[in-house]
């Protein structure tokens, strides 16, 4: 579970049809014109810190990370592998001036922008579940570079056509997964959960009798009907292959464990991945837990999160090797020592918790130091096994920037251009000097305390379910929203002042309003760059923020305080108690849901106030239309560099797409 990055309409925006699905045909996302390389340099400084042990811990942790990062890809798309290796040899120092004399300048940018995003996002899909198309490279000219490439040269010619309609066609295949709970449409959508051609009826029609998907497996067609293979070393071809890789780069990172917790976690996860039993990936969880703040360098791999299956039964590759900040670590740990008297304030009836007496669920303040995964985030709460959150607990991670990045003026600019287009005008100065500070107390109460909190009906579930699954994609968003609320609730809470999160009561009831303005910006900046409301963490925005305009606590209106029109029209807040008060119901709501695995009310309820058809309304088209100009929207990658075993940190390429992308190949 994860927070992701930030980034005149009556209620429901008007009549829109009552399906769960997206509305209308659904495009592929424009390629931004360019895209920002971010430097490698503060990550040096990070490296700088640890201690030779802790060097060699990391380094081999990072080298089973690169081992893995072919699982990332080849999850996404049944071509996705293939694809990366074409990019990556057609840009490669000895390819990349005939890359360009093939396709032409203009092509050639935008093939150098799509490779860039292909590669960062482990595939052809962005975290909003579309594809981005190429406009100015022809299908033919990206139909010449695969049939020439050598890493296509063994695939049919039907396979090599349906690589360049990938990669062209605004049709084929422009979803990694189906949108609606029963999979319709699963069969013309992208994702490799499922073998090709499988339809959504098929998967219902046997889910849960004799078909019980897992966190690593994949549905497959059988002579009995449709089954589970699970994924492990002993898995043909590439998934064995890299699992192989994991696994020896685990065993030579065991040395250098820095407790015998990490140890444990790093013995039940080589035993996870040669054999596939889910059991041990849960002892390794456990483990990890129960490392606490303990190890410096900290680390999380394997099928986690559940993005790109529409059942949220499989999981995603990803990876992440993160420094803890022990200094910084304090703050976080000091809320979660407070757990139970937020617990106690819950609007959740009969389903609060009671955490022993020493309760204090271990919360680190971490930079990313390496991440593999498909989505960004601020932050992460595991394991999403909800009987060991129950039984032993959780661990919070919160991701800090990285040294300097906050004062960076680019990208200070970049967000100071955002918030003027999706706040009232007497916002920015103030959401800017305090979005920092707002956004990390916003993250710290959505992991730790938001995704920590309540308890469920066990009788309505299975002993080791975890609600969040069983409840399906709709689920997901619930969880994610009521993590959200759980920080928009508490936002001014006292207790924040006790912690040191807010200096006194006057700040942290700035922090309150600010929180709120933010809130709302935010939503309408991600609809601009993502042009869907399908996203698991906006569709519960989308809810909330329906909620709110039907109970008057926030209104449309002009940025500048003029005329109101579709193209400058923001989100603000009319009454802040009433918002609070909106959020307080709102997440009483969806915990009483979760604890009664109301499944029809869960419908009833995205249903009537998250419609993703209002995507079609001329409101969120203009939405949309105003993001284009947006740099932040085009997001960015990371210069390359890599760490060595005599414990040097080496950046590579320079600040521009075309100096790094010959280092992307391996």
């Amino acid at each position: 579970m994860r927070i992701s990055m930030p980034l005149a309409l009556s209620f429901l925006l008007g009549c829109v049809s009552n399906v769960l699905g997206q509305g209308g045909d659904v495009k592929p996302l424009p390629l931004p014109k360019t895209i920002r390389v971010q430097s490698a340099a503060p990550r040096g400084e990070v490296w700088a810190k640890l201690s030779p042990r802790e060097k060699m811990l990391a380094y081999h942790l990072i080298q089973a990370a690169n081992a893995g990062r072919e699982l990332l890809f080849q999850r996404t798309h049944r071509h996705s592998l293939t694809i990366k290796n074409v990019l990556e040899e057609a840009l490669s120092q000895g390819q990349i001036q005939k890359t360009k004399d093939q396709l032409g300048e203009k092509a050639f940018q935008e093939f150098a922008v799509y490779s860039a995003k292909f590669l960062d996002q482990g595939g052809p899909y962005t975290a909003s579940n579309r594809k981005y198309v190429l406009e100015q490279a022809t299908q033919s000219q990206i139909q010449a570079l695969v049939d020439g490439s050598k890493s296509a040269f063994q695939l049919s010619r039907q396979d090599r056509t349906g690589i360049a309609r990938l990669l062209c066609d605004t049709h084929y295949e422009v979803q990694q997964a189906p949108e609606s709970p029963d999979g319709k449409g699963l069969e013309k959508t992208g994702s490799n959960f499922y073998e090709q051609g499988i339809t959504g009826p098929e998967v219902m029609a046997v889910l849960d009798k004799t078909l019980k998907p897992n966190i690593n497996s994949r549905v497959i067609r059988s002579d009995k009907g449709l089954a589970c293979e699970t994924l492990t070393m002993q898995s043909p071809k590439v998934v064995g292959a890299a699992l192989q890789k994991v696994v020896g780069h685990l065993q030579a990172a065991r040395p250098f464990a820095l407790t015998a917790h990490q140890n444990e976690q790093i013995e039940a996860m080589i035993t996870y991945f040669q054999g596939g039993d889910v059991e041990d990936f849960r002892q390794a969880n456990i483990s990890w837990v129960r490392d606490r703040a303990d190890s410096r360098v900290d680390f999380m791999i394997g099928w986690v999160e559940f993005e790109g299956d529409f059942l949220s039964r499989m999981a995603a590759w990803e990876s992440y090797v993160q420094i803890v900040d022990p200094e910084i670590s304090r703050l976080a740990q000091s809320l979660a020592r407070r757990a139970q008297d937020f617990e106690n304030a819950m609007p959740y009836g009969p389903f609060k918790k009671k955490f022993p007496a020493d309760y204090s669920p271990p919360a680190l303040m971490v930079y990313y130091f390496q991440v593999i995964s498909g989505f960004r985030t601020a932050g992460y709460n595991l394991p999403n096994f909800d009987d060991i959150r129950r039984d032993v607990g959780a661990k919070n991670i919160i991701r800090l920037p990285m040294p300097g990045e906050e004062a960076d003026p680019t990208l200070k600019a970049l967000r100071r251009e955002a918030l003027q287009e999706f706040l009232p005008a007497s916002k920015v100065d103030p959401v800017m000097a305090n979005r920092e500070t707002c956004y990390r107390n916003l993250v710290l109460m959505h992991e730790i305390i938001g995704h920590g909190s309540g308890t469920y009906d066990t009788s309505k579930y299975g002993k080791t379910d975890d609600p969040v699954s069983i409840l399906g994609g709709l689920g997901s968003a619930l969880e994610e929203q009521r993590a959200d609320l759980t920080a928009l609730v508490f936002v001014d809470d006292p207790k924040l002042v006790e912690i040191g999160a807010c200096k006194d009561a006057i700040e942290a009831r700035l922090f309150r309003q600010l929180t709120y303005d933010m809130y709302l910006g935010d939503f309408l900046l991600r609809l601009s760059r993502d042009r869907t409301l399908a996203e698991m963490h906006q569709r519960g925005h989308w809810l909330f923020i329906n909620k709110l305009l039907k109970a008057g606590a926030i209104r449309w209106m002009a940025r500048d305080g003029g005329a109101l029109t579709l193209e400058n029209q923001v989100l603000a807040v009319v009454d802040y108690d009433q918002f609070q008060t909106v959020a307080r119901a709102v997440l009483g709501e969806l915990q009483a849901i979760k604890a009664n695995r109301d499944e029809n009310q869960l419908k009833a309820m995205f249903n009537e106030y998250a419609l993703l058809s209002a995507i079609e309304q001329p409101w969120a088209q203009a939405v949309i239309h105003r993001g284009q100009h947006l740099a932040i929207n085009a997001g960015y990658v990371e210069q390359p560099w890599r760490v060595t075993a005599d414990g040097k940190y080496e950046m590579l390429g320079g600040n521009t797409l075309e100096s790094i992308a010959p280092f992307w190949k391996p």
